[in-house]
């Protein structure tokens, strides 16, 4: 339930109790001041909605709303204030920039210290880099995987996308290889591109991390080796891998 940390799995069914409490969460504090952080926060209005989540569960039969809050980490309405309050990471938020735009990024380097588990290798053939950091319990990870599949047949020679799989991007967790070759096996029609994966985890230490978005999917769209993009699928990705062909287009004619 916390705003700062990007929904990367499908909701799972819950006790009756805590989907109701879940829904009276986001009815009456998250999405009305899922805004209002910084300079837009108001004090009083989040403790008068407050008020309310607290008549609207007990209304419920929910006694203490914290022993399902607890689950995500709050202990107390100061602590759900002090969240909103602060607001989302500023990769989340409208207008932000990778401070790695513009630096250059060798992939074959990072590839050669990743395995390859499926499609072909990398060989740097092409102009156009999209990196693809991803783990299997990230359902929007999946959800792309298609789009990105398109995307690599529609422009062969042209661009490459290239998963760089790692389960333990955000924790802790044992990389297995041959569970990863079974899923890409299981998924093949969406995963039809190159994936590897960091079983050393030199990738997202070294690339990564040092990029400053805090999600999965995170794309990052090279050109002649130099970051261009930065970020989730979507829009602003799109609009970058477009301004990135006509560059390259560009440079044919020249």
């Amino acid at each position: 339930m916390s705003p700062t940390v990007e929904d990367s799995q499908q909701p799972q069914p819950l006790p009756q109790d805590e989907a109701v409490l879940r829904r009276h969460y986001y009815d009456i504090i998250y999405t009305p001041f899922q805004d209002k952080y910084d300079e837009s926060w108001d004090e009083a209005l989040f403790w008068v909605a407050i008020e309310d989540f607290k008549t609207k569960v007990a209304q419920a039969g929910i006694n203490d709303p914290f022993e399902i809050l607890r689950k995500v980490g709050f202990k107390s309405y100061e602590d759900i204030r002090d969240v909103m309050k602060e607001g989302p990471p500023k990769c989340f938020r409208e207008g932000w920039k990778s401070e790695m735009l513009s630096q250059t990024v060798d992939v074959a380097a990072v590839l050669d210290r990743c395995e390859l588990v499926g499609g072909k290798k990398f060989e740097g053939a092409e102009k156009i880099v999209v990196l693809d950091f991803w783990a299997r319990w990230c359902a929007p990870c999946i959800k792309a995987a298609p789009e990105l599949s398109d995307l690599a047949e529609k422009h062969v020679g042209q661009v490459a996308v290239v998963g760089i799989n790692n389960e333990a991007m955000f924790e802790d967790k044992e990389h297995d290889v041959e569970k990863l070759r079974g899923f890409l096996e299981e998924k093949k029609d969406a995963f039809r591109y190159t994936s590897y994966i960091d079983n050393q985890n030199h990738a997202r230490d070294g690339l990564y991390n040092s990029c400053g978005y805090q999600g999965i999917p995170c794309l990052i769209l090279l050109v002649n080796n130099v970051v261009s993009y930065v970020g989730s699928p979507g829009e602003n990705f799109e609009r970058a891998l477009s301004n990135s062909l006509d560059a390259i287009a560009m440079e044919k004619e020249e």
